[in-house]
């Protein structure tokens, strides 16, 4: 549970500074509503909203990773440690000029890499002990 808390955590820390980094571009631009036709805004909007979107999923596929019992947390650790740098990859990448960064792509693509092995993994272990267990019945 404790990975799980560091890693909700940091995430969260991230998902504040990029929702401050929107606010300052809102109040910037007097755009309170959406992006308008404002690039700066739209960037900060996505960074954040982008973060949002991943977090979720990361944070309940390693939170229940963890209470199985059946990935060690060395595992969780460094699907967690690729995660965040990922997502911080990708927040600096989307703030460049036009958005046009390797850092957005690869952060993009990793985390996403980051989801399809936890998704898998959590199918992986929750099938072979529903198979054992008559199906859960």
């Amino acid at each position: 549970n404790m990975l799980t808390l560091f890693y909700a955590g940091a995430l969260t820390l991230l998902a504040l500074i990029l929702a401050f980094k929107t606010v300052q571009r809102r109040l910037g631009s007097e755009i309170l509503l959406g992006t308008g036709d404002n690039f700066e805004l739209l960037q900060a909007h996505r960074a954040h909203g982008n973060l949002i979107e991943y977090a979720v999923f990361f944070l309940i596929l390693t939170g229940l990773m963890e209470v199985s019992g059946q990935f060690s947390n060395m595992t969780i650790g460094i699907l967690g440690d690729i995660f965040v740098l990922s997502r911080i990859a990708h927040a600096y990448g989307i703030f460049q000029p036009e958005s046009k960064s390797m850092f957005r792509t690869v952060g993009a693509v990793t985390s996403m890499l980051v989801l399809a092995i936890q998704a898998f993994l959590a199918l992986w272990v929750s099938i072979t002990w529903l198979a054992a267990n008559n199906w859960g019945f």
